[in-house]
This record gives C-alpha cells, sequence and structure tokens, in this order.
C-alpha cells in the first residue's frame, strides 16, 4: 500500500459524497416549481442588495432571522441573474460543506476509515426527496443550522470566533444555541470544570457582536425593504428577536407530548423514507409517492444493531473518539425535545419538518460511534450493508422524481401567471400573499404585485396604491369575471 492511498481514499469518498449531493439537489436546484412567497422575498432581498438598492440585514418585515442566505445569493445574482437557480446556489454548496466537514471530523476526529464514514453521512448525503427540499429551501431553517452547529464545534476551543459565530448563527436562527448546551456538558465531562476564562471570553464576544448588529439595526442598515421609513419594519432594538422568538414557544403538557407523537409518528419517517408519503403532501410538486415501509424497516434494523452493539464495545475505545459523535447526538435530542414547545396549543395537522433538521444529525452519530467501536467484521458489514440498502431506497426516489422533472416537468403556474402579466405590460396589481411576492420575483419586478393580507415589503404596497387606476387585480379560482389565467382570474381596468 503506498502512502497517499489514505489520502487518495479520503478524496474518492469525497467527490462520491458530492456527488450524491449534487443528485439528490438537481430538481431543486433547477426548477421552480417547489417555490413560494417567503422564499421569494429572499430572492428580492438579495435582488435589491445585488442592485445595491438596499442591504437587507434581516427578513424584510421582521426583527429576526439575519438575511444571511440573501447576501450569499448576491454575487450568483450578478453572474446568472435573479432565478430560483441562482438563489439556491449556496444553499447547494452549504450542504456540499456539511457533508465534507463531517467526512473531514470523522475521519480526522473519530478515526473511522474514509468508507465508513461515508455511510454514517449517508443520512445527510443521500437522504431523500422530502429532506432534500428541506435542505435547499431559502428561509426557514434549512441547512445552515447544521453549518454553524459543526463550526461551532471546530470552534469550540477558540472562545472568541466560537462567540461570534454563536451569535450570527442564532441571530440567523435561533437552533444553532443547541450547540452551547452540547459543547458546555461535553468539556465539562472532559476536565470536571468550569472554565470561567473562557467562557467569559466567548460570552464577551457573543455580547459585542449582538450590539453590533443591534446598532446596524437602529441606525444604519434596512429591515423593511427599499425605500422603507423607520415605522416601516421597525428599526427597533434587536431584543425583539427574543421577544418574538418567546411568543410561539410555550408548554403545555397536552400539546407538547401531541406535537411529539405527531414527529415521531409522522415527521421523522417522512424525513427518513420510512414511509409511503405522496409528492404533493410531502411539499414537493409532482405525481406519485416517496419512501416506503421496506425502507423505513432497513434504517430502523441498521439504527437497533447500532444501538444494541455501542454499550458493550464503549468501555473498550477511547472516549474521546467519540466526543463528536456524542455532540451530534446531543444537538439532534435536544432538537426533538424543543419541537413540542413551538406552535402554542394549536397541533397542526403536519411536523414542520424545517423545524427539526438538526435530528438528520441522530443516525449520523449513531453510525459513527458504532463504526469506530465495532470490532466484529461481519456485524460490521451487516450494518454496512443495511445503511447502503436503505441510500438505495433513497437513491431510486430521487432518480423517479429527477426523471419525472427531466421528462415531463409538473406545471408552474405562477410562471405562467408572470409572462402573462408581463407580456400584458401589467406593472402593478394585487393579490394574496402566497402569489404576490412570488409572481413579483419571477417576473425580476417587472410587476410589483402588493399583497392584499401580509405585507412584507411595503413600498411595494405604496406602489400599486399609487397606480390603483391601472393596477390588475389577481384571485384565485372558482371566479367568473376578468381573463382566466391558469389557476387565477385577472381583472386588468385598462383591458391590456
Amino acid at each position: 500500500m503506498t502512502g497517499d492511498s489514505p489520502q487518495r481514499a479520503r478524496a474518492v469518498v469525497i467527490v462520491a459524497a458530492v456527488a450524491l449531493v449534487l443528485l439528490r439537489s438537481i430538481v431543486f436546484l433547477c426548477y421552480e416549481q417547489n417555490f413560494d412567497s417567503d422564499q421569494a422575498i429572499v430572492g428580492l432581498m438579495a435582488k435589491h442588495a445585488s442592485e445595491f438598492r438596499t442591504f437587507p440585514l434581516f427578513f424584510y418585515g421582521q426583527h429576526y432571522m439575519l438575511g444571511v442566505q440573501a447576501w450569499l445569493a448576491v454575487p450568483f445574482f450578478w453572474v446568472g441573474g435573479p432565478t430560483v437557480t441562482m438563489l439556491r446556489a449556496p444553499l447547494l454548496l452549504t450542504n456540499i460543506a456539511v457533508v465534507v466537514l463531517l467526512i473531514g471530523l470523522l475521519t480526522t476526529a473519530v478515526g473511522l476509515t474514509p468508507g465508513f464514514a461515508l455511510l454514517a453521512v449517508l443520512p445527510i448525503a443521500a437522504c431523500g426527496p422530502v429532506a432534500s427540499a428541506q435542505l435547499l429551501t431559502v428561509l426557514g431553517a434549512s441547512i445552515e443550522p447544521l453549518f454553524y452547529v459543526i463550526g461551532l464545534w471546530t470552534l469550540r476551543n477558540r472562545p472568541v470566533p466560537f462567540g461570534v459565530l454563536l451569535c450570527l448563527g442564532a441571530l440567523h436562527r435561533e437552533f444553532t444555541l443547541f450547540a452551547l448546551p452540547a459543547v458546555a456538558f461535553l468539556q465539562w465531562l472532559d476536565v470536571r470544570e468550569i472554565r470561567w476564562s473562557a467562557m467569559a471570553k466567548a460570552a464577551a464576544a457573543f455580547g459585542l457582536m449582538w450590539l453590533a448588529v443591534d446598532q446596524l439595526k437602529r441606525h444604519v442598515l434596512d429591515v423593511a425593504g427599499p425605500l422603507a421609513v423607520s415605522g416601516d419594519g421597525g428599526n427597533g432594538s434587536l431584543a425583539l428577536e427574543a421577544v418574538q422568538v418567546g411568543r410561539v414557544l410555550s408548554f403545555h403538557p397536552d400539546t407538547y407530548f401531541a406535537r411529539l407523537r405527531l414527529l415521531l409518528g409522522q415527521g421523522l419517517p417522512d424525513l427518513f423514507g420510512a414511509r409511503t408519503l405522496p409528492l404533493f403532501t410531502g411539499g414537493i410538486w409532482g405525481d406519485g409517492n416517496v419512501g416506503s415501509w421496506l425502507a423505513g424497516a432497513t434504517f430502523v434494523a441498521a439504527l437497533l444493531l447500532c444501538v444494541m452493539r455501542l454499550p458493550s464495545k464503549i468501555r473498550r475505545t477511547d472516549l474521546r473518539a467519540l466526543e463528536f459523535p456524542a455532540f451530534l447526538l446531543l444537538v439532534a435530542l435536544q432538537a426533538l425535545v424543543a419541537y413540542g414547545l413551538h406552535g402554542g396549543r394549536q397541533v397542526e395537522m403536519r411536523t414542520e419538518l424545517n423545524y427539526v433538521l438538526m435530528a438528520l444529525f441522530l443516525p449520523v452519530a449513531v453510525f459513527a460511534g458504532y463504526f469506530r467501536v465495532e470490532s466484529s467484521r461481519g456485524t460490521r458489514r451487516v450494518a454496512s450493508a443495511l445503511i447502503a440498502v436503505w441510500a438505495l431506497f433513497m437513491l431510486f426516489d430521487t432518480l423517479r422524481v429527477t426523471g419525472q422533472y427531466a421528462v415531463s416537468p409538473p406545471a408552474s403556474p405562477h410562471r405562467v401567471l408572470a409572462d402573462y402579466l408581463v407580456a400584458h405590460r401589467v406593472k402593478y396589481a394585487e393579490a394574496g400573499y402566497w402569489d404576490s411576492y412570488r409572481v413579483t420575483f419571477l417576473s425580476r419586478e417587472r410587476v410589483i404585485v402588493g399583497s392584499a393580507d401580509i405585507v412584507r415589503i411595503p413600498w411595494y404596497q405604496t406602489r400599486v396604491e399609487l397606480n390603483r387606476l391601472n393596477a390588475a387585480r389577481i384571485d384565485r379560482l372558482p371566479c367568473d369575471w376578468g381573463a382566466r389565467v391558469a389557476e387565477w382570474c385577472v381583472s386588468d381596468p385598462l383591458d391590456r
């Protein structure tokens, strides 16, 4: 065996992992059907920033969720224009970065061979269409919190950068905070003492970064869109973020445990492709189903085998090698426990998967820990085969959905509506929230569609109101007036 064989094997594994991420991402990167107004607002933020019209510090109209996704999309918009593909390109790169970082840490810090590291990260690298759609969704808790959590682990012994990243990650998506108790607990377990000096430095860095963003929000950067006035979005204290997050957290025993039952019986099976699910129910435009009970049985069998073998093997292993898998496991468990706290007293019909994407770390942690401690080659082969078979099920689902889009992609009614309005020289219109910003983005702002309910960009409302006499009205079917365009009736006062 030559001296560079381990490096070559690692390079081959990374190439394979990147190929898997690219394959599962094609549909959501190249097609605009799986796109809504929430995501369109991020696209409009990026467009405004790329044109130097404003710098969106936070999601328009809110006091929380840093506009990181919009900032990252700006250079891509300069190259490829304001399209869904360019908007999601940074998410694709972040998906790749997460998988590559995991493989790197599992091989160096945990001591796995590249092949076993690849098997351990397959729940993320080769996840099915439902999970992949979530990991490539603009806004929401997409892939970035996973990236922040891994970054915080690598910075755990550097208090100042750790505090800065923790602050920025928490201001983007609060789920990043799950990394803090996991790091603190494992470090205490390692040295059995509290490192007060490191804690003080991290807290100071966190506080200074918070104050810097707070001052930008109050006095410098926009939070409500181009030409917005201070009252439009509210350039108030950053403490409003904590208030906003606090409003959606509550603990009522009946509701809490009902949400956890929903998560365990529906959310996690859907996330890991462990039951049959219609594409549309999974939030993906298209016909047919994804997932299967057989894939679920295979996945559960792999997890059970690893979990049953771990306790008897851990005692013979250097526990320091298991710190990173333990960290991932603690983060995932916090995400699962915290899910039941969200949403008030009303239990939703379906699990909000974007709130539990950290759960993807759970099987990665279990598989990585198992492969690190297992000494029986035969048992390792069985576990490897089960994981690989599950990944093949997910790959089959991905290929089927990709083939459907390539041969006969589902209709894109919002594209039809946007093109109709542009072709008929309609510059101003009004529609419901879930249509307005999506059409505005798809038309590249050649049509400004104000929202008839939820307002995120007040400037649009002002423009539409000033042009009320020639603004079109857009209503969803059923309706019996105006021109019927895809799923809407369009009433144009100028009959263009």
